[in-house]
């Protein structure tokens, strides 16, 4: 039984009683409405087992499309969420789970930063709040709250200024936006989600300077930023700031010094999101996505910033109900994320109109049409604007900004449904508008096909509803009918945007999650005790798939992972991390024996690999186990130490002898003896050191090393500040090896070393939080003490 429903609905009332006893203008009904419609939304995956995790992306990848006929994926533009999102939440919420915070993902690269990676959503408040429930069901929740999250901040923005059924449809249009709706999995989404919150919090401590406001915007703003996607979070800023100009400079409802409290209330939320900061700077500049956008940084030019895709803002299955029709249009999920349904461009029509009639230039709903225009003209590429959001925002996908155009545009919805009380004539101009645009669209489009141009009449179709359902609206004048056609006008937008969740996230069986063939029975069926990796040569067993089935791969899918490990690759096994969906094709590869590759599965249409062991020969892929992988830690005989990079470079790529050699590009002796040791020559025969694991995790090594004199003991895992070494209880400096490794040296006799992943700056990080977090508690009381006082006086 699936109550997914029933957990949703318990943490969101617990939010909505904890959100009106502050003095939310929440109503129950309007919570509960809400509710009922992100259940009816999500209705399969919420009460029964089903999941929108796009799983059936599997089938057309090795092992499993070996093992099946059908090859019909519902919406593959999707894959993302099944071979990034899925397996990182899979392995943040394994490392919650087993009571250690999810510094470290050993399972994809050879190991690289899991919390810095922000997209792994490691402190995302969803993600943690929805850890009770299994992986599929955990996702559903995820999305759900997101969503719900969204209705009721929007909601709450508008109520500041509108009545509630103008908010509540303003919510809907929002809540139920393309933006939410395609990157519903994504960490955009649980950043985005936020852009009203930060909005309404920012305008309560203008209005009103205390203590419990400060701290409602601080950690909103935090919040947001555990979300994990700072691109997003850098829009929604620059949103909030152009909102706030507005309202201090244009509108001047307080003095510019309220701009203190405000920047006093943005530095503590960055205080309080310094545990995933302070990592996250650490990261970027080593990852690979930092190191390519520097080789080639975005264009000026936005992409899908052509009529078309305008068209699709407006009608997202114009061009084709995507994933169950064929597109002949830009149907992609950039631009149908800006779709929010048609009324909310009857309401901008009405809106300006109303604007215009009154001269109320510097009101707030001049602000939403002004900024509304500047954000399409960024969308669609206008000369100018292009080059003023890349010189903000260079190394940003601007196209994003169609969330922050959709929240504009949904407020304008309720201001046009609250304009109608007064005169109905703007808002029926804006509807009859729309609808001429409608009908210009089908008569002036060259459809390819008769069965397109049906197409796009019958996508129409729910808009057309919403656009008649409207007008009813608007020259209704007897109030309890006018309450009743706008109720109705909330029904027809959810009616006309539920689509496009459904299409963005189609409820498949849960079954579909993590299937096991063959090939992967057997692997896990000969995995050894000992940490080890595994490898699939082109697209098997795609990275950062086997993290849901607790193996560790040396191949990486990820913007974030470390660029120096994946250089090292290429250099030597010439992987070419630079294609987006990287695939690994040497087989038969010393480089192997070195990353500790102990189980290779390839297709059955390569040549077998000539030092390596069959072990499963089926419908779905060859399985080898390579005899000669070398241990995570291991001592090695010789040290060639090379300061010129370039011949560094070319003696790394020539080495095949990874057991015997290690090449440094720097070192820090501890002694002359070190020196001494790591460089005289000695006979192949002299003794070497031994290694032996005591104790293992992701993140901790524990061993027993005999040395019989200074020795470099070298590893597999890839070079990251953060990896402290201990030995016999000392710390000592790691040594950097073969360029992209972990080492450490020891001198003669026996010791007990310990290698753990513990970077400083998270500790940082989580100390300068819980200062933060108690200077909020602090005057939070404070300010409750001084009111206690003149009443007890």
């Amino acid at each position: 039984m699936n109550l997914t429903w029933l957990y949703v609905g318990i943490v969101y009332a617990l939010a909505v009683a904890g959100a009106r006893r502050l003095g939310a203008d929440l109503p129950k009904r309007v919570a509960f409405a809400f509710y009922a419609l992100v259940v009816v939304l999500f209705w399969l995956p919420l009460t029964q087992d089903y999941v929108t995790t796009h799983d059936d992306v599997l089938k057309v990848l090795p092992p499993w499309a070996m093992m099946t006929r059908d090859y019909h994926v519902i919406n593959g533009e999707m894959n993302d969420v099944p071979l990034q999102m899925v397996p990182w939440a899979h392995a943040v919420r394994e490392a919650w789970r087993a009571g250690h915070v999810p510094l470290w993902n050993a399972t994809a690269g050879s190991g690289y930063p899991l919390l810095a990676n922000g997209q792994s959503g490691a402190l995302s408040p969803f993600r943690l709040l929805a850890l009770p429930l299994s992986l599929g069901h955990a996702m559903t929740a995820e999305g759900a709250l997101k969503v719900l999250l969204a209705l009721t901040y929007a909601f709450l923005l508008a109520r500041r200024r509108y009545s509630r059924i103008a908010s509540a449809i303003a919510a809907a249009t929002f809540g139920f936006c393309g933006w939410l709706a395609v990157w519903l999995h994504f960490p955009h989404s649980s950043t985005g989600c936020w852009l009203p919150a930060l909005l309404f919090h920012a305008e309560l401590l203008i209005e009103r300077r205390t203590p419990l406001r400060f701290a409602g915007a601080s950690l909103v703003w935090a919040l947001a930023l555990f979300g994990g996607h700072p691109e997003t979070a850098a829009h929604a800023g620059f949103i909030a700031l152009l909102y706030v100009a507005w309202l201090l400079f244009v509108e001047r409802v307080a003095s510019w010094r309220v701009l203190l409290p405000l920047g006093g209330a943005l530095c503590v939320a960055a205080l309080l999101a310094a545990p995933l900061l302070l990592p996250m700077a650490e990261a970027i500049p080593r990852s690979q996505r930092y190191h390519l956008l520097k080789e080639r940084p975005w264009k000026h030019e936005l992409p899908f910033a052509d009529l078309q895709s305008a068209i699709v803002m407006v009608a997202p299955r114009f061009f084709g109900d995507v994933p169950y029709e064929r597109p002949w249009g830009p149907a992609a999920a950039e631009p149908v994320s800006g779709a929010a349904g048609v009324f909310r461009f009857a309401a901008f029509v009405a809106v300006l109109i109303a604007v215009i009639r009154k001269r109320a230039w510097r009101s707030r709903e001049a602000f939403y049409l002004v900024v509304s225009v500047f954000l399409f003209g960024i969308l669609m590429s206008w000369p100018g604007l292009r080059q003023l959001i890349h010189a903000i925002f260079p190394i940003a996908a601007n196209a994003r900004l169609r969330l922050p155009l959709a929240l504009f545009l949904a407020l304008l919805s309720g201001a046009a449904i609250d304009e109608a009380r007064e005169t109905r004539v703007p808002l029926l101009a804006g509807i009859a508008t729309v609808g001429a645009l409608l009908l210009a669209l089908l008569r002036l489009t060259q459809f390819p096909s008769d069965f397109a141009r049906d197409s796009a009449q019958l996508a129409l179709l729910p808009s057309v509803l919403v656009l008649a359902v409207a007008t009813v609206a608007a020259i209704t004048r007897n109030d309890a009918r006018r309450t009743l056609a706008t109720s109705a006008l909330l029904a027809a937008i959810a009616f006309e945007l539920f689509p496009i969740a459904g299409s963005w996230n189609p409820p498949q069986p849960a079954r579909t999650m993590r299937p096991v063939t063959p090939i992967l029975a057997k692997l896990r069926a000969l995995a050894p005790r000992e940490p080890f990796r595994i490898c699939g040569i082109e697209g098997t067993f795609f990275p950062n798939l086997p993290a849901l089935y607790g193996f560790e791969d040396v191949r990486a899918h990820d913007p974030m992972a470390n660029y120096r490990y994946l250089d090292f690759l290429k250099l030597t096994t010439g992987y070419d991390y630079t294609a987006y969906h990287a695939q690994w094709i040497e087989f038969d590869t010393r480089v192997f024996d070195y990353l500790g590759v102990r189980f290779v599965l390839q297709p059955r249409d390569y040549p077998d690999p000539a030092r390596m062991l069959l072990r499963h020969d089926g419908r779905d892929g060859k399985l080898f186990e390579n005899p000669n992988a070398l241990p995570r830690f291991f001592a090695v005989r010789n040290v060639i130490l090379t300061f010129d990079r370039n011949a560094f470079r070319a003696q790394l790529a020539g080495l095949a002898g990874w057991n015997e050699t290690a090449l440094l590009d720097e070192l820090k002796l501890e002694n002359a003896q070190m020196g001494r040791d790591f460089f005289t020559p000695r006979p192949a025969n002299a003794p070497l050191a031994t290694t032996r694991l005591q104790r293992t995790s992701d993140a901790e090594y524990a061993l027993h090393v005999d040395a019989p004199r200074y020795t470099l003991v070298a590893s597999s895992i890839p070079w990251w500040p953060g990896w402290k070494v201990t030995r016999d209880g000392k710390r000592v400096a790691p040594i950097r090896v073969n360029g992209a490794f972990v080492g450490f040296a020891v001198p003669s006799g026996a010791h007990d070393v310990r290698v753990v992943y513990a970077p400083d700056s998270f500790r940082l990080g989580v100390l300068l939080a819980a200062l933060a977090l108690s200077g909020i508690a602090y005057s939070i009381a404070r300010g409750r003490s001084y009111r206690r006082a003149p009443a007890a006086a």
